[in-house]
């Protein structure tokens, strides 16, 4: 027992260590190992509400040296962090930089409409003594860019330059730039699939905004003149319009454009960034994060009280062969697969803006998302149903064991055990935004990769929206892990354990990578945004509904796989799923 105890501290102990080192690396990166301080502020915009930004203060700028100043508007289901590549590559060029949380994530107030508070962001920033004064940058990222248009019609005189990224489709919407008279860029991605469908190809896409800017031709990579202001468009390649913060050459885009309308108080190429080991220290520690959820929940349980939600480890007989390989793929991976698209376009339409689901479900895309993962629960219960069928016909008893709910020979729920679960995730989440909390309080920093939107300071508002998606997310993890196969033994039990974590994190998260890999590795090899699996407009209305919910993929592949491997992990260990899936449905909060 001693034995287990120490492992289990052990264990804990070496994942903190490892996000202590994440921690360290990531601040040393993003602060240019001090030269830069980077803060949370809360402001008030014109309506009361509070509006939260980072801002990042690099050490030249002063009241006697004022520096330019940035101000990145983020995407349509992004938050401040998701520009933290962008922010840290111009902080360390002497830039002070703001990046706030606008409606759709992050802190700040999300029924507030964006152009509110954009427009309190810019005006903050244009207030600060240590920054030139009526001379702002404002940077847009996705439907970012239509919020700098917004900010820059309502204080024109004060914008010094415009930078849109990824944005041509949402230009269009806006209505173009005509009113524009700043110096002016915009890159743009070939295999964006917003622009794609909403105007078409890269080329439909250069001759949109050559019309737009009223020149005669353009040619990426090209400066011109337009009303005496400099005008660029840049179209780069490598990249997909979800992951623009992790393309070099549209890091390097933006640097360059900067600095052409910039005096750099620190000057530096623009190919000299610190943002891959950043975000290779980020993703280092949203790995780890899953396995402290694994270690807290293994230390918890060496407490007598936790410990009595434990079961002896029940013998189950393996599935094995081709045709339990041929099912577990059919079910897991195929069928999902051919179901995400048609299903994650239908959901979106019915809990939509102004549908009664709406007001639970909050998020259009995520919904998409969400949908299709009830229908792959379904599928599961039809597989229990199909089973439980099977072994009643053959005579054998049916235990809670057989679905990773209790002991073997139990046969009725004992619900202190789910309840035990319960309390040991609301102690893993309290422990975990205490500790993201006070990274950032000090620090200035978060686990940032891939435009994850976990990983946030909890707020009342995003605990209330996150209950109906943690209830889904626990409702999937909850059946799916009911279905999980046992694989033949080997006779080495931690061997058999670690085998099992990483078959069920692989068939969990693979219908998910293989969506990814077919869509977005599709569009980059076609070059035009094109995706290879046609998405839907269900009402032949122009307004794709089916190609944001994928977006998504990028951080639930993870996740999903992730928390699957953490159950398989404390089932091995505990014999049942409770003390696993209810931990790690509070993940997703």
């Amino acid at each position: 027992m001693e034995r287990k105890k120490n492992k289990a501290v052990s264990f804990f102990a070496a994942c903190m260590a490892i996000l202590i080192v994440c921690s360290v690396m990531i601040w040393g990166f993003q602060t240019g190992w001090g030269s830069v301080t980077i803060k949370r502020l809360n402001l008030t915009s014109q309506d009361g509400t509070t509006v939260s930004s980072l801002i990042y203060i690099p050490q030249n700028a002063t009241d006697e040296t004022p520096a330019p100043v940035a101000v990145i508007y983020h995407g349509r289901s992004n938050h401040a962090h998701s520009n933290d590549t962008w922010s840290m590559e111009l902080a360390r060029r002497g830039y002070v930089v703001l990046s706030p949380d606008l409606q759709g994530g992050g802190e700040s107030d999300p029924l507030v409409d964006r152009s509110i508070q954009a427009k309190t962001v810019a005006e903050y920033a244009n207030s600060l003594s240590y920054v030139e004064k009526d001379a702002i940058n404002l940077i847009g990222y996705s439907a970012g860019t239509q919020t700098v248009l917004q900010t820059y019609k309502a204080m024109p005189d004060q914008i010094k330059s415009i930078c849109e990224v990824f944005g041509p489709f949402m230009i269009q919407m806006a209505g173009g730039i005509d009113e524009v008279d700043t110096n002016f860029c915009l890159i743009k991605s070939d295999a964006d699939q917003y622009d794609y469908f909403f105007i078409g190809d890269p080329q439909a896409c250069t001759d949109y905004v050559t019309k737009a800017s009223g020149l005669p031709e353009i040619v990426s990579g090209q400066d011109y003149d337009r009303n005496g202001k400099l005008f660029r468009y840049s179209e780069i390649g490598g990249t997909l319009h979800q992951t623009g913060n992790i393309s070099g050459e549209t890091i390097q885009a933006i640097l360059s454009f900067e600095s052409a309308v910039n005096e750099e108080p620190v000057a530096r190429p623009a190919n000299d960034t610190a943002w891959f080991p950043q975000q290779v220290f980020s993703g280092i520690a949203c790995v780890t994060m899953m396995f402290l959820l694994a270690a807290l929940v293994n230390l918890l349980m060496q407490n007598p009280f936790f410990a009595s939600a434990a079961n002896p480890v029940p013998v189950k007989a393996p599935r094995k062969g081709a045709k339990a390989w041929v099912l577990d793929v059919l079910f897991a991976v195929v069928i999902p697969m051919i179901l995400f698209v048609p299903v994650s376009a239908y959901v979106m339409v019915w809990t939509g803006a102004g549908t009664p689901w709406s007001k639970f479900l909050t998020s259009a895309n995520l919904n998409g998302i969400m949908g299709w993962l009830l229908v792959v629960a379904a599928i599961g219960i039809v597989r229990m149903i199909l089973a439980a069928s099977k072994r009643k016909k053959e005579g054998k008893p049916m235990h809670l064991s057989e679905y990773a709910l209790g002991g073997a020979a139990e046969s009725r729920i004992d619900w202190s055990k789910p309840a035990k679960g319960l309390l040991m995730g609301l102690i893993c989440v309290t422990f975990v935004f205490v500790w993201l909390g006070l990274l950032e309080g000090f620090l200035g920093i978060n686990y940032q990769v891939w435009n994850l939107s976990t990983y946030l300071k909890m707020s009342p508002m995003r605990l209330v929206r996150a209950i109906s998606y943690v209830l889904i997310i626990f409702t999937v993890m909850f059946i799916g892990n009911m279905n999980q196969r046992v694989l033949p033994s080997t006779g080495d039990a931690r061997k058999d354990m670690w085998v099992a974590v990483a078959v069920n994190t692989i068939m969990t998260a693979f219908a998910l990578f293989l969506l990814l890999l077919i869509q977005y590795g599709g569009s980059m090899m076609l070059g035009t945004g094109q995706t290879l699996i046609p998405q839907i407009d269900v009402y032949g209305t122009g307004k794709n509904t089916s190609c944001g919910a994928l977006d998504f993929a990028f951080g639930y592949c993870y996740m999903m796989g992730g928390t699957t491997g953490v159950v398989t992990y404390l089932y091995r260990k505990f014999g049942n799923i409770w003390v696993g899936v209810i931990p790690a449905a509070f993940a997703y909060v």
